[in-house]
């Protein structure tokens, strides 16, 4: 698990530039396999991002910093939302939708803002670990 935290920036760096990359090709080529690849490449960076959050959250050797602490508030409820839609959409369940499809709108709104967050909060993870080694 510590080789894993180790390397969350490089790892999340490296999904964030497939994920662009995916969408650079999709806008060139228009190919439809394109536009599949960008959505599986987002749901994996947000779930990468997610659990090494929550890991990082649950973990003595972090600060819990007023920042991870937001991180995690926001995208959880990013995450509960999500899969209470999921599960409401296969029983059928009619939604009110007036104030519910608000809702889907925070998560486009709010899904860049995380994914910069998560990079941010990495960053300095790692630069907190620098500084208490050498000193």
């Amino acid at each position: 698990m510590k080789t894993l935290l180790s390397y969350d920036l490089r790892i999340q760096q490296i999904l964030i530039i497939l994920f662009l990359a995916a969408i650079i090709a999709a806008a060139v080529t228009a190919q439809d396999f394109l536009y599949i690849s960008i959505f599986i490449e987002f749901f994996i960076i947000a779930i990468v991002q997610y659990s090494l959050n929550i890991i990082k959250f649950l973990s003595n050797e972090y600060a819990k910093k007023d920042s991870r602490k937001l991180y995690i508030i926001v995208s959880t409820y990013v995450v509960i939302t999500f899969l209470l839609f999921i599960l409401g959409s296969f029983m059928k369940v009619n939604f009110h939708y007036d104030f519910l499809e608000w809702i889907p709108i925070s998560w486009i709104a709010l899904s860049p803002v995380l994914i910069i967050q998560s990079l941010v909060i990495s960053f300095y993870d790692k630069e907190y670990k620098k500084i208490n080694h050498h000193v």
